[in-house]
């Protein structure tokens, strides 16, 4: 069976202590004592967990890291750039109360790992797991009601505290596509229209496509701009004591209307709770997890605002993990989890086109 590329970890021990000691020029008997690839990292990203020891100033000091390298082999986003999610996560970081990992250094060179990547501080925690999905099994399932709100409120706040940060004060600036729109939504969907055209690779994806057609004739105008975490969910945050002790993954971070993590937010609960589309399989929600209802009048009790065009960001969420799913199904076919002939029906049929296709009163997919 085909496999994802496999990295030589005691190679990479030996290069990470040479380039580590440039890092800490101060340093001495510096080591790195384990290095190892988490299995629940996946196919689409390449993460390695670091411990080091060195002395410093006449003192022994050990660290935690997590090393983030830019993915290889069968790409899930046609453009993956490692630096600005370092740079957004730094910027975030400095700038506001908001959760996230310490950023220490990143590195453009691809010559020592293969690709470029950043190192960050491990954040110890708890993360609501996608498989086993969370809603099923695990601490989140075997949390008491009054913990699983807890979850939800302090993980939404962080969202909503995203929403309402300074975004020109950040420096961001680089985030914008201006030779694909005026707007970010208009660049967001053009953007979309190539990743679509991309990842398809020439077959049809009726429901994707109709979806597309849909929000481009559907495009608010004269939107606010703020930062989007992008993929706004549970399982992008780490909890201790059911409360957010860290924000994770901007790799789909940009700018718009902050409705747009609310849509995301929301359409990826709806797909956590769906049974993965099988029939008969949907789950019950979990006894204290707020509602959609409960969660949108939260959000615009906080921000001060209607959550206005939401149905469109919850399109526009569907759209976008979409996108992502055509990829999943084709790199896992690629890597042999399941036969090649069923990667076309698996793109086309899957949770997420399914939920999409309700939003929109469309076809059920086939």
């Amino acid at each position: 069976m085909p496999q994802p590329p496999q990295r030589d970890i005691d190679l990479a021990k030996r290069q990470l202590e040479g380039w580590l000691a440039k890092q800490l020029p101060g340093a001495s008997e510096l080591c790195v004592t384990h290095l190892e690839k988490p299995g629940g990292s996946g196919f689409s990203n390449d993460t390695l967990l670091m411990d080091i020891t060195y002395e410093e100033a006449g003192a022994a000091r050990e660290e935690k890291l997590v090393v983030r390298v830019t993915p290889t082999g069968y790409p899930v986003f046609p453009y993956y750039d490692i630096g600005h999610q370092f740079d957004i996560m730094k910027a975030v970081g400095a700038n506001s109360d908001i959760p996230v990992p310490t950023m220490r250094w990143r590195e453009e060179d691809k010559s020592l790992l293969g690709e470029s990547f950043y190192v960050m501080e491990r954040v110890y925690g708890e993360i609501p797991a996608d498989n086993p999905p969370y809603p099923t099994e695990g601490f989140v399932f075997d949390a008491t009601p009054a913990q699983r709100e807890r979850m939800w409120w302090t993980g939404l706040d962080a969202l909503m505290r995203i929403g309402k940060l300074d975004v020109d004060s950040l420096g961001l600036d680089y985030l914008e596509m201006p030779a694909l729109g005026s707007s970010p939504i208009e660049q967001h969907l053009a953007y979309y229209q190539r990743y679509l055209d991309w990842a398809r690779e020439g077959e049809e994806q009726p429901t994707s496509q109709a979806a597309l057609e849909w929000l481009v004739k559907n495009m608010p105008a004269d939107e606010p701009r703020a930062l989007c975490w992008g993929d706004a969910r549970v399982g992008n945050q780490i909890f201790r004591d059911f409360e957010v002790v860290s924000v994770l993954d901007w790799e789909m971070a940009a700018l718009g209307n902050p409705v747009c993590d609310l849509g995301w937010w929301l359409f990826v609960d709806l797909i956590a709770m769906a049974g993965n589309g099988i029939p008969g399989m949907a789950r019950p929600r979990l006894e204290g997890i707020p509602s959609h209802e409960e969660t949108v009048a939260r959000w615009e009790e906080v921000m001060g605002r209607e959550a206005e065009h939401l149905h469109f960001y919850k399109v526009f969420a569907g759209l976008r993990f979409a996108c992502v799913m055509i990829r999943v199904m084709g790199q896992q076919a690629h890597y042999g989890t399941f036969p090649m002939e069923a990667k076309p029906i698996l793109q086309r049929n899957n949770v997420v086109t399914q939920h999409l296709a309700q939003l929109l009163d469309l076809p059920a997919p086939e």
